[in-house]
């Protein structure tokens, strides 16, 4: 009896959970998305992770997830979360090599005081969305740069472009 329940537990297949194959930036489309399966025994967990058999057209990722990484239920949705909005902007500076979409960044302001220039730093820690270069003759050195943001930060990024302070994006560890 036990070595029967033993070899139909061995024989039963394992569910199929999609995987990603690399970093998938936040608001990607899963069903665009770079994606694998790996069929592995999740236990009480098997409810959280999207299988192979979820339905994800029109679905999107809601925060960046790492290569190699299960895709979380709670990580796939229609659209950003409530509290997210996405803001594009050329930064002053182009941006370092090391800055890409799925990066996690930080936005710096510079404002003329008494005392002279005075860097700020308006967002403490923001993903990058895209990264755009221009085009043709009078394509800007500096990139069009896509954050995604809270609304708190987003107005204070909208504040400084709007009142002309340099604005710098600057990588994370």
């Amino acid at each position: 009896m036990i070595g029967g329940l033993v070899v139909a537990s061995a024989i039963k297949p394992l569910p199929s959970y999609l995987v990603a194959s690399s970093t998938i930036p936040t608001g990607t489309l899963v069903s665009g998305a770079a994606i694998s399966t790996a069929e592995v025994d999740l236990g009480s967990l098997s409810e959280a992770y999207v299988t192979s058999s979820t339905p994800i057209d029109g679905l999107s990722v809601t925060a960046v997830i790492g290569q190699g990484e299960l895709i979380p239920l709670r990580l796939v949705g229609k659209g950003l979360r409530p509290d997210q909005t996405a803001i594009r902007f050329v930064p002053n500076l182009k941006p370092a090599e090391s800055i890409v979409a799925g990066s996690v960044v930080s936005v710096w302001q510079v404002t003329e005081t008494e005392d002279g220039f005075v860097p700020q730093r308006i967002v403490s820690v923001s993903e990058v969305l895209a990264i755009e270069f221009g085009d043709g003759l009078f394509a800007e050195d500096a990139p069009d740069v896509e954050l995604l943001l809270n609304l708190d930060q987003s107005t204070l990024v909208l504040a400084a472009v709007a009142a002309g302070y340099p604005i710098y994006v600057l990588p994370l560890p």
